[in-house]
């Protein structure tokens, strides 16, 4: 009996090695159909993270490490910047102009950064190329932040004022700012930060100074009829770094981004589902607390997403306001995929000097027929 017992123990431990080699094989000749498939090669992924560029700050969340330089990369989407901050976390231009000029900083989030290409690749340098090529010399600053939304732009000017000392402030909206400035924390990023909530038509700011989160938190501002309130959790710690694993090495996550929104990996329903009128409020609030600042401030946006339908919310906000709106969208004439990298939001080399090339046209009535 014991022997048939084992025998029968010995069968079902083979069927589950066998199972489970089947199960490894499996996946790996799916990874290698998907690195074909998607990417023409059977090569790894390769990327950069981006905290090799950022650090905890109490007051913003995060910001760029002062000084720190090197590549970032993604063997997949084709791209290896280089990147050198200065002593006071602005990206360099690397145009090594030599005149005193006025300045003109641009804020905004990673597509301002624009890590993905070299430093004098970015639209800000090219901007300042066109500029100073056409005998109109200024200063352009990058203070571009990845993840950064309206909010932590705004405070990102309040620090670099009294540096920088511009003439003019350019703020280059993405649509992704909506939902940044309703985030306290992204499980998919290792910092949390502050966040203004619209109460009673007045912005009040929260989780200031920024707290410290476990990784795998998330929290969000929702509003409703009732006001607003935060929404909060956390993601499972293993699946969450299985699935991490997955998006940062293999070409599997293509096909199963699907699934990731399904298990709530990046939980966002919570802001998806807040109404539109909210996020421009917003915006407009912060708009509003930029240009109290005693600064001249314009405001640009362009093509990303289904961003067109805020157009003329961005019109009626800057007329309202009295400041400047630099409309990108007609400039962006070619498809998406020739201004950006392959399977990513982000510009390639093509895409920054388009942006430029608008910035130029729109401004330089306005910046140099003085």
């Amino acid at each position: 009996m014991q022997s048939k017992r084992a025998s029968g123990a010995s069968v079902i431990l083979i069927k589950c090695i066998v199972l489970a080699v089947s199960v490894v094989f499996s996946i790996f000749i799916a990874e290698l159909v998907c690195r074909y498939h998607y990417y023409g090669d059977l090569s790894g992924v390769g990327k950069t993270p981006e905290s090799k560029f950022i650090r905890y700050d109490e007051r913003m969340g995060w910001s760029m490490i002062p000084d720190s330089e090197g590549y970032f990369t993604n063997s997949k989407a084709g791209f290896k910047g280089y990147v050198r901050y200065d002593e006071n976390g602005i990206r360099a231009n690397d145009n090594n102009f030599d005149y005193e000029s006025e300045s003109i900083l641009i804020i905004g989030d990673s597509v301002t950064a624009g890590l993905e290409v070299d430093n004098n690749k970015t639209y800000v340098a090219d901007l300042e190329r066109l500029f100073v090529e056409n005998g109109c010399e200024y200063s352009i600053y990058n203070a571009g932040v990845r993840g950064y939304g309206t909010d932590q732009s705004f405070w990102n000017l309040e620090r670099l004022l009294d540096i920088v000392k511009p003439k003019y402030v350019i703020y280059m909206f993405n649509s992704t700012d909506f939902m940044d400035n309703r985030t306290i924390k992204q499980s998919n990023r290792i910092f949390g930060k502050p966040v203004f909530v619209l109460s009673n038509e007045e912005l009040i700011i929260k989780n200031r100074p920024a707290k410290e989160y476990e990784y795998t938190y998330y929290a969000f501002v929702e509003y409703g009829a009732d006001g607003y309130k935060i929404t909060e959790g956390n993601v499972n710690g293993t699946l969450r770094a299985i699935m991490d694993y997955i998006k940062d090495n293999l070409a599997l996550y293509i096909p199963l981004k699907a699934l990731y929104k399904k298990l709530q990996v990046y939980p966002t329903a919570a802001i998806e589902k807040t109404p539109a009128y909210h996020d421009v409020e917003v915006l407009e609030h912060i708009l509003k607390r930029m240009k109290g600042l005693g600064v001249e401030l314009l405001f640009a946006s362009f093509p990303y997403k289904d961003e067109e339908v805020y157009i003329d919310d961005f019109t009626k906000i800057s007329n309202k306001l009295d400041i400047t709106y630099l409309n990108l969208f007609p400039y962006f004439t070619e498809p998406w995929e020739n201004y950006h990298w392959k399977r990513d939001k982000h510009w390639n080399e093509k895409g920054h000097l388009q942006a430029a090339k608008a910035l130029y046209e729109l401004l330089s009535p306005r910046l140099c027929d003085r």
